[in-house]
C-alpha cells in the first residue's frame, strides 16, 4: 500500500509536500522542480520561507501558525521564487498536524492568469458577438417619417422581448415617431409569459404618445393572446408589413394609391 501511495505522490501534477515543526519540507512530489526549477534537495536545504516572496512572508508564518494551532487552511495565495528568480503564484491547501511531531500536510498549484493580449481579444471578441446579437435580435428601421418598424424573427423568449422594448423605447423617444410597426411575420411561436411581455411593449409605446401597429400576427401567436384574455386597445392589427405601412402612411396625410404601367399601343 505504500508503494501505491508513493506511486501517486509521485505522478500528481499538482504540489504535494509535508513540513515539519521547525519550517522545513520533508517530503516533495517531482512537481516541485518542474514548476520551480529548484531541485528536491534544494527545497529541502533551507526553511521553505525563504523560497517565498518577501512581501508574503508575512501572511505566510501567520497561516503556518494557524495550521500549528490545529486549524486547516482550505485556501491561501503566496508566491515563491523559482530558481531563474522570477516568482510564480500558488494556492494552497494545507490539513493541521493531528497530533504532536506529525508533519504539515499541503498541496499547492500555480495560479495561471490568462495573457493580457489573449485576454482583451477575448472581451473584444465577446463585445462584438454582443452587440451583433443585439442588432440580429432588435433592429429598428425608419422607414419613413414619423414611422419605425421592428421587424422580429426567431424564437422569442422573455429576455429578448426584454431587449425589445427598451430599444423602440428609446428609439421611439429618441426621434419622434408617431408610428411603431412590429413585424410579427418571422415568429411562429412564442410562450405567455413572452406574449405578456410583447403586450407591455405596445402599450409602453403608447404612453410616449405614438401608436403601435402589429403585423403578421402568426395563428399560433395569436391563439396565445386570446388565452391570456388580454385585449389589445390602441393597437392596429393588420395582416402583413406592407398593409400596415399603408395604414400609416394614410393616417399621416399621403396619398398612397397602386400604380400600374399602361401597356402602349
Amino acid at each position: 500500500m505504500f508503494d501505491l501511495h508513493r506511486r501517486f505522490f509521485s505522478l500528481s501534477n499538482e504540489l504535494l509536500c509535508t513540513a515539519d515543526s521547525t519550517g522545513f519540507f520533508v517530503e516533495l512530489n517531482p512537481a516541485w522542480e518542474r514548476v520551480l526549477g529548484w531541485t528536491l534537495d534544494e527545497l529541502r536545504s533551507a526553511p521553505f520561507i525563504e523560497f517565498v516572496d518577501p512581501d508574503d512572508r508575512e501572511s505566510t508564518l501567520a497561516a503556518t501558525a494557524r495550521l500549528a494551532g490545529g486549524s486547516d487552511i482550505v485556501r491561501f495565495e503566496n508566491r515563491y521564487r523559482k530558481k531563474d528568480g522570477s516568482y510564480v503564484p500558488l494556492e494552497w491547501a494545507s490539513v493541521a498536524p493531528h497530533g504532536p511531531g506529525e508533519p504539515i500536510c499541503a498541496v499547492a498549484r500555480p495560479i495561471v492568469a490568462p495573457d493580457a493580449a489573449d485576454a482583451v481579444d477575448a472581451r473584444l471578441g465577446e463585445i462584438r458577438r454582443e452587440a451583433l446579437i443585439a442588432a440580429v435580435s432588435t433592429p429598428i428601421i425608419q422607414v419613413w417619417d414619423d414611422i419605425l418598424t421592428m421587424p422580429v424573427v426567431g424564437l422569442v423568449d422573455s429576455v429578448r422581448a426584454a431587449d425589445m422594448k427598451t430599444a423602440l423605447l428609446a428609439a421611439v423617444s429618441r426621434t419622434g415617431a408617431k408610428f411603431a410597426i412590429v413585424d410579427l411575420t418571422g415568429v411562429d411561436i412564442v410562450d405567455t409569459a413572452t406574449a405578456d411581455h410583447l403586450l407591455r411593449v405596445m402599450r409602453a409605446v403608447h404612453l410616449l404618445g405614438a401608436r403601435c401597429v402589429i403585423t403578421g400576427i402568426q395563428p399560433s401567436v395569436a391563439q396565445i393572446i386570446v388565452s391570456l384574455g388580454l385585449g389589445l386597445p390602441g393597437v392596429v392589427t393588420l395582416r402583413s408589413l406592407r398593409e400596415g405601412l399603408r395604414f400609416c402612411l394614410r393616417d399621416l396625410g399621403y396619398a398612397v394609391r397602386h400604380e400600374r404601367a399602361t401597356a402602349s399601343g
